[in-house]
């Protein structure tokens, strides 16, 4: 349930509070683990943003400061409401704050003063920027420099070369924690890698490889565009951890790599999944010179489940299945506020990305 009220900004905290005494008598109680602010422009992706907010709130309570951007207005305005949200689940007595913002124009420069009144103190604030961050904007610094954490969201860009250079620049420069999350997508795949290959004998396996293809789904809602960015990631991402040196690659996303003077190839491809999510990868296949092969699908009657073949040129092991886990809107966020730190391999992948030709990648 959502009680929403437009609101003049003077008049923020007064008109919550007037809706948390009616609410009161609902045995609801006003519940904020941490600030959430959002940054979105309007646009056919404010659907996909809000239901990414909304998975958040009814999982765990917090204040949500959203700001809407109209780029196409003419006219300056600064517009506020207030709301309460309460999850869907009728037997819950936890409720939360939400404030929005909608701005336009010059009126921009009023947002950080407007907002910093209306954070929780004592309590972190993480910043949701779903814009590409590789074209300037006057709330992007001054979000930044609110922010325990500031999590971006690669599908937005234009070019994921330049996104890795700007992310890089930013955590280099303002010290913040970043996050991305098409990289907490990907984190299914990583733990799958890292807990398959965790003995020396089978560390030797990847130190062996001649080939590697990734295959993604290519799935098209109206809110995804880049959907290979997830591949791309999990491909430099294994790249930066066994120290392959980028050779070249091609329009057709066919990859060549040298390590200890051996050529390992890699491609990306794609297929279609309707009831999975655009982006997703679906299988992993590996081959090494000496024979052996890795094998990492997902299970159509059940997506979330990947099957593994593992075999040598002496032996095959029984196949086994591994759990990747739900790909439900709204869990990479979850799992990006609840991330401590910056991850040291996601900072390594994006400098490895930035060795690749930047004139193949989108």
């Amino acid at each position: 349930m959502t009680v929403q009220l437009i609101v003049s900004p003077e008049r923020i905290e007064t008109e919550l509070l007037k809706i948390w005494e009616k609410l009161s008598q609902e045995n609801k109680m006003r519940a904020s683990l941490f600030n959430l602010i959002v940054f979105n422009r309007l646009s056919s992706r404010v659907q996909y943003v809000q239901s990414i907010v909304q998975k958040i709130v009814e999982k765990f309570p917090c204040r949500t400061l959203f700001i809407s951007e109209d780029p196409d207005s003419k006219q300056n305005y600064l517009k506020t409401a207030v709301s309460v949200v309460t999850p869907s689940s009728l037997e819950s007595t936890i409720a939360c704050d939400q404030i929005d913002i909608g701005v336009a124009g010059l009126s921009i420069e009023k947002v950080p003063s407007l907002i910093l009144p209306h954070l929780l103190p004592d309590l972190p604030t993480y910043v949701l920027w779903t814009e590409d961050p590789n074209i300037p904007h006057p709330l992007l610094e001054p979000l930044i420099q609110l922010a325990t954490r500031v999590i971006f969201d690669s599908e937005s860009t234009e070019s994921i070369f330049k996104f890795a250079q700007t992310l890089l620049k930013i955590h280099q420069t303002s010290k913040v924690d970043i996050a991305d999350l098409n990289w907490a997508r990907t984190q299914g795949w990583r733990d799958l890698i890292s807990s398959t290959f965790d003995t020396e004998e089978r560390i030797k396996i990847l130190h062996e490889i001649s080939s590697l293809e990734l295959t993604y789904n290519a799935r098209v809602p109206p809110f995804f565009c880049h959907q290979n960015i997830q591949s791309v990631y999990l491909l430099a991402w294994l790249a930066s951890r066994l120290d392959w040196q980028f050779k070249k690659t091609s329009k057709s996303l066919f990859f060549r790599f040298e390590s200890n003077q051996q050529t390992i190839e890699s491609a990306i491809e794609s297929t279609l999944w309707e009831k999975l999510g655009s982006g997703t990868v679906t299988a992993i296949n590996i081959q090494t010179q000496s024979g052996s092969s890795f094998h990492a699908f997902r299970i159509p009657e059940r997506y979330h489940y990947v099957k593994i073949h593992l075999s040598s040129a002496h032996s095959c092991e029984v196949p086994y299945e591994f759990l990747l886990g739900k790909t439900a809107t709204g869990q990479s966020l979850v799992q990006e506020i609840y991330t401590q730190g910056t991850s040291r391999h996601y900072l390594d992948m994006l400098q490895k990305l930035l060795t690749f030709d930047e004139n193949k990648l989108c």
